[in-house]
């Protein structure tokens, strides 16, 4: 069985939900269908009177970002929250290299560039690195991931994503149960294990 895992790299959430959650779902023999979607365009517009988040707020999610990396085991580079990149050449990348079977070895690193190392992953320079490091022809690899064919592919993606009801990432599915966030795995794993008589 698979389950579907929502992500951007625009998304530390989305990153440490990623270091884990082939790990935490092992013991029930399930596949990690690992999605890229565009974080930007899942977000719902605010409602009227809803405010930016406040300074005490800001305070507590930086905090919050590091005790979970602390407790994963993650590296995260509180630096790479200045910077903003455009990741669609990123996730368009990682469609290629899923379909040539390289996926896993450009996406954990390409996540660690990100928000570990923090690298500027929107400079083509970066990806073909990524690419070449994962084991793929880099230049043809860049040159697919650069093609409108595959930037309609992700917005398939992201469009897909929608319409089942996401609006944010790490999302994940257990039929048509949707769970939303890096601290909801307990719960999908719980119904997860009920489908599967675990």
């Amino acid at each position: 069985m698979e389950i579907p895992f929502y992500f951007d790299y625009a998304c530390p959430w989305a990153y440490l939900g990623s270091t884990r959650v082939e790990s935490y779902f092992q013991d029930l023999a399930v596949e990690i269908d690992f999605q890229p979607v565009v974080l930007g365009e899942l977000k719902e517009n605010p409602g009227p009177g809803q405010l930016p988040a406040g300074e005490r707020k800001k305070h507590w999610y930086v905090s919050d970002l590091r005790a979970w990396a602390e407790m994963i085991g993650a590296e995260v580079s509180l630096q790479a929250r200045d910077r903003r990149p455009d990741t669609r050449l990123l996730l368009q990348a990682a469609l290629v290299a899923k379909d040539h079977g390289r996926f896993r070895e450009f996406h954990y690193p390409a996540y660690r560039a990100r928000w570990a190392e923090a690298r500027p992953v929107d400079e083509p320079e970066v990806v073909r690195a990524l690419l070449d490091a994962a084991g793929l022809d880099a230049e043809a690899a860049l040159e697919e991931a650069r093609s409108p064919a595959l930037a309609e592919r992700l917005e398939a993606n992201t469009r897909g994503a929608i319409r089942r009801g996401v609006f944010g990432v790490p999302t994940l599915f257990v039929g048509d149960r949707m769970f939303f966030g890096n601290d909801r795995f307990e719960l999908a794993h719980h119904f997860m294990a009920k489908q599967v008589g675990a």
